[in-house]
């Protein structure tokens, strides 16, 4: 299977995490139910805590973004690639083997 990737574009406030329409079409073709969003934002100081007291943002971002929330489901994406749409490099990898949520 092809990874997902989510496009994470640093501004000047924080992060925006998107998908293309395709990955939101292929989402809803896959999962008839679920829901994705257009974009995300988080703020930089949220990013910071969350990460600190809770855990890897990402891990939490991709199922809201996606509109997929039960594990079982979750595990039929495979791997999930968060790419810096500015320079292009993958910034995180998930896969269902190694997700933590």
């Amino acid at each position: 299977m092809t990874p997902i990737k989510i496009n994470v574009n640093k501004q000047s406030d924080g992060y925006s995490f998107s998908i293309a329409p395709s990955v939101r079409d292929f989402i809803k073709t896959l999962f008839p139910d679920a829901r994705p969003a257009n974009n995300i934002f988080v703020a930089y100081d949220i990013k910071s805590d969350f990460d600190l007291y809770v855990g890897h943002l990402e891990n939490y971002i991709y199922p809201a973004l996606l509109g997929v929330d039960k594990s079982s489901d979750l595990k039929k994406l495979g791997e999930i690639l968060f790419i810096d749409t500015q320079t292009g490099n993958i910034l995180n990898k998930v896969s269902h083997s190694d997700k933590k949520v």
